[in-house]
């Protein structure tokens, strides 16, 4: 593709010079004015040939440009294609360089034409087209330019949601799949203590740790089918999965009463709220706890989440990652979250102004 580009660039590049040429050899030379000699066309080739690199040195093309002009010019030659050679670099310093830099130099150009036509008296209307050209050169780039930073302004916004997106489906992972392999475990361990005593028992944790399983298995296969462009999106678990969430964990052996009254708390709040209980009553069974309590009340001052269970074990003196990715739920959604041991309970506090 970029031999393409480069080929393509030499053959315009190679017309344009050739344009100009063929243009200056079939000038008539008014009054006064010099005919084109062997010292013209000279001139004529050294503005063909800076322009082959105008894409890589624009600020260099055009200096050359304004030397060739000023040249031309000054021996009394006449107007002719030449002019429009320095419309090129200019096109090329609005894209590519900063505006200020572009507007300043089509300023200087166009100044030093007039200035250099008045004092060999070849002024004419040849000049004012050059400096309606060579604005006309210098906005198009600034408008080509101005929509090429809009398109990778909006090709970034979209790379960061799609980031964002991924990070949010990571998240959701580390907390279904933590929650169901706490509950597998927990079933699994006791199972294995009554299998020889109480088979019905050991049948029954068994079962709960197939449908954990089974669950969370058609989970990250939805999770998976996000990541395709032709499936579809599936909603985001919220407040009204909460009971199914609690029924589940009740049966994983983790008794947990839920009291739930806040209507009119949709997304993104309540998947937050939702990710937060189910990484709370994670830790609870890992660290077991046999009870947890979850509340969620809205009022007028906002929106309050509490979980408390009972602490069996120690727990660590810094935070996990799974404390800290519910500080970052909550935080992402306008919220605060504190997490702390109060007589011999641990509580995750969430507060939504």
């Amino acid at each position: 593709m970029k031999w393409l580009i480069r080929i393509g660039a030499v053959a315009g590049w190679l017309a344009v010079s050739a344009s100009l040429i063929v243009g200056t050899a079939n000038l008539e030379p008014d009054h006064g004015e010099r005919p084109i000699d062997a010292f013209g066309f000279a001139v004529v080739a050294l503005a063909c040939a800076a322009l082959a690199g105008v894409r890589r040195l624009p600020v260099a093309t055009a200096g050359t440009e304004a030397f060739a002009l000023l040249l031309y010019l000054g021996f009394g030659y006449p107007d002719g294609p030449v002019l429009f050679a320095g419309l090129v670099p200019l096109f090329a310093l609005g894209t590519l360089r900063p505006r200020r830099l572009a507007y300043a130099v089509a300023g200087g150009m166009a100044a030093m034409v007039v200035s250099a036509n008045l004092a060999t008296g070849g002024a004419g209307v040849i000049d004012l087209v050059f400096v309606g050209w060579a604005g006309v050169a210098v906005f198009a780039a600034d408008a080509l330019r101005g929509r090429r930073e809009r398109a990778a302004a909006a090709e970034q916004a979209e790379r960061d949601r799609v980031l964002g997106e991924r990070l949010r489906i990571a998240q959701d992972l580390h907390d279904s799949v933590g929650h169901a392999m706490a509950v597998i475990n927990v079933q699994s361990g006791m199972a294995r203590h009554v299998l020889d005593e109480h088979p019905e028992v050991a049948k029954e944790a068994l079962e709960v740790v197939r449908v954990v399983s089974g669950t969370i298995l058609d989970e990250l296969n939805a999770m998976v089918r996000l990541l395709r462009d032709s499936a579809p999106l599936r909603p985001s678990p919220g407040l009204a999965d909460l009971p199914a969430l609690v029924a589940s964990t009740n049966q994983a052996g983790l008794a947990v009463t839920l009291e739930l009254d806040a209507p009119g708390i949709g997304q993104p709040v309540g998947g937050a709220v939702y990710r937060i209980v189910q990484e709370s009553l994670t830790n609870a069974a890992k660290h077991g706890a046999s009870s947890a309590g979850v509340t969620v009340k809205a009022s007028e001052d906002g929106l309050r989440l509490d979980v408390v269970n009972e602490v069996r074990t120690p727990g660590p003196d810094s935070p996990g990652a799974g404390i800290m990715g519910m500080g970052e739920r909550a935080q992402a959604t306008g919220g605060t979250l504190t997490a702390r041991r109060e007589d011999g309970r641990f509580r995750v506090s969430a507060r939504w102004p």
